[in-house]
Parts: structure tokens; sequence; C-alpha cells
């Protein structure tokens, strides 16, 4: 289809903005996010000049831009846009309209990638709640919220929520929709992640590799969201302590990031620090080091020192260090970083109790004894 759509807009239809709306969307959900920027950007230019920015087009325009921000990792701009968008369909097309709803749920999830999970929360119940009165319980949108409102249970370590919810939606989109349809694949993710918060990772490999697969044969390998699911199963395998091929699929998903998203996209500083994770567990400490380093730097300048993805590198660098003997070093990165995460996690959350665990040793190679005991008091609390 997109050579197709590549040799249209050679032609005299680039000069009509509905198709170039169309073709924009087309890329976006292709995967093709440069060449969806380049025509959304058009189509919003154009109409914002012809039309106004109140008329539905051109919120239209704004909304499908809004959401390729998202996807790009330029988060404060799909923020900005987000928020505009909803205030303005809220006044132009009211609170409940399909469309006002539509960017309401997607502010949410920019939200969720900012990791103001409980601002995402919020979004999603009222969206949830608005949704199931006027289109039913079983209504795609529904079943669309839903699953986005269990990601954010799941990251806020509502973890038997999150099961709960992946579950009822999953069961229903296989009803539904089928067994190899987008939405039950991002269903089955979903469900595959509450799993690996769970240390169900055997769960979420059957899972994941199922998921892998079909979008491979769908989307392509270099889909987003093919690329994803890589990175979600080299989790997996690290956790299962398969290191090989966790390192394998790791650098395979870096590079492919790197080379479609660019060095700086949130989503390749993710895959690197996973890949500095592995490297940690083969032994190789100063190659994670020199990964976690970069891809800390970068996050900080894009994202903020308070993000969850900052902080989550932050203290898998302090786990390295603890690994290289440096733990005056160590100390340095994993104290802040639970602090914070302690502002954005439930208490028991996999991931705060893991800088939790960490620094335990750092305090007990430092001599500090009585923050070691208490550290681990609080740990065995939250084991009970």
């Amino acid at each position: 289809m997109l050579p197709h759509i590549d040799f249209l807009l050679k032609g005299n239809l680039n000069a009509i903005p509905d198709f170039r709306h169309e073709f924009g969307k087309a890329y976006l959900l292709a995967g093709h996010l440069e060449n969806s920027k380049e025509l959304l950007i058009a189509v919003l230019e154009t109409r914002r000049n012809t039309l106004g920015d109140d008329h539905p087009d051109t919120l239209e325009a704004m909304h499908w831009m809004a959401w390729i921000y998202e996807n790009l990792g330029s988060f404060q701009e799909a923020e900005e846009l987000g928020v505009l968008v909803v205030n303005k369909r809220r006044d132009v097309l009211g609170e409940n309209h399909p469309a006002t709803l539509a960017s309401t749920g997607d502010l949410a999830l920019v939200f969720h990638r900012l990791g103001r999970y409980t601002e995402a929360e919020e979004l999603d119940g009222a969206v949830l709640k608005t949704r199931k009165c006027i289109l039913g319980e079983t209504h795609p949108d529904t079943l669309n919220t839903m699953s986005n409102l269990a990601m954010t249970y799941s990251q806020l370590g509502r973890l038997q929520e999150a099961e709960a919810l992946n579950l009822e939606v999953l069961e229903r989109r296989r009803k539904i929709l089928g067994h190899n349809h987008p939405g039950t694949l991002f269903s089955m993710a979903n469900l595959a992640a509450t799993y690996h918060h769970l240390s169900r990772f055997r769960e979420a490999e059957v899972l994941q590799v199922a998921v892998l697969q079909q979008r491979r044969s769908s989307l392509g390998e270099n889909h987003p969201e093919t690329m994803r699911t890589m990175n979600n199963l080299a989790v997996t395998y690290y956790k299962l302590e398969r290191l090989q091929e966790a390192e394998d699929l790791g650098t395979m998903v870096l590079e492919m990031r790197k080379k479609i998203l660019g060095d700086n996209h949130p989503d390749t500083l993710t895959a690197t620090g996973n890949l500095a994770m592995t490297y940690n567990k083969l032994g190789r400490f100063q190659e994670a080091e020199t990964l976690l380093v970069e891809a800390l730097n970068k996050q900080t300048a894009l994202l903020g020192n308070s993000h969850p993805s900052t902080l989550l590198n932050q203290s898998k660098l302090g786990a390295t260090l603890n690994k290289l003997e440096r733990w005056q070093e160590a100390e340095e990165f994993l104290v802040p970083a639970l602090e914070k995460q302690k502002d954005l996690l439930s208490a028991n959350h996999p991931h705060l109790i893991e800088i939790m665990q960490n620094l335990v040793d750092t305090y007990t190679k430092l001599g500090k004894v009585k923050e070691a005991e208490d550290l681990n008091e609080a740990l065995k609390r939250l084991e009970v």
C-alpha cells in the first residue's frame, strides 16, 4: 500500500489536504513516523489557515499530530498539543463526544509516557466510565480504554488489578476480534508486561513470543510495535538467565532503534539500559557502565531527572557501580533514585524493591550498618 501512496503524492493528490491527511495516518500506523509527520504538519498548517483553529477538521489534524509527537518521543510537544485539542473539543463538541473522548484517552497515554501515572489513571477512569455508559462494555473503544488503564495500573504497582483487567480485555478481544487482531496482540503484550512485574517470567515469555511472531508477520521487523515486543522479550530472557538470547535480541533491538528512531529517542535509551543490564549479568561491568552513563545523560536532558525511565537507568547504574566496588558513587545514584521512585510507585513495586536491595548491599560495604539494617527491615515488612 505505501508504495502506491508515495506514487500518488507525487501527483495532483498532493494538493488535496484530505488525501494527505489519510495518507499521513496510514504512514503513522505503518510505523513510518517521519513521512507521517511531514504530511500531517502540512495538513495542519493548511487547515489552520483556511478553516481556523476551532474547526473540527483542524482539531482532527491536531489530534493526529499529537499522536505523531508521542510516537517520536517528543512528549512535551505531544502534551501541549494534546491539552489544546482536548480543551477545544470539549468547548466545540462537548465533553462526551467520541472525538473528545478519543483525544482525552490519547492525552492519558502521553501522561503515561511522561511517567505521570496518577494523571493518566484519572483521565482513563473518566473516559472509561463515559464509554461504558454510552457504548457499552464490549465496544472496541471501551476495550481500548480498559487496556490503557490496565497498563497504568501495572506501572503503579497495582498488579492484581492490572492482571484482572488485562485478562478481561484479552478474553473479550479474542472473542470479538479474533486471536491475531492488533488489539488482541496489544492486550497479550500488556498482560505479558504485568506477568513480568509479577515475576511470572515464563508466562510472559509465552505471550511475548506469540505476539512477536504475529507482529513480524503483519507489521514487519522494523515497526515500532515489533521492536517494542523484541525489547520486552529480551528483558524476559534476561530475567530467565538466558543471557546469550537476551544479549543477541537486545543488541538487535538497540541497533534497529538507533537506525529507525535515532540515538536520542526514549525507546532507544530504554533499549540501551536493558542491554547494559545483560552486560552486567555477564560480568561486563565496564561496558554496562558506559552504556548507562550515555543513556542517563541523554534521558536527563530529554525527560528530566525525575522521569521513571531516567530513575530506572539511574538505579541500574548504581547497581553496576556496586559490581565495580565503587560503593560511594553507587550510593550517590541509588539514594536519590529510591527517594524519587517512592513518590511515583507503590511501596511493593518491583522496581522499588530492587533499588532497596541494591542499596542494602551498598550500605553494608560502606559500613553503614544502621542504614542497611533499617532498609532490610523495610524489605521484610514488604514481604509479609
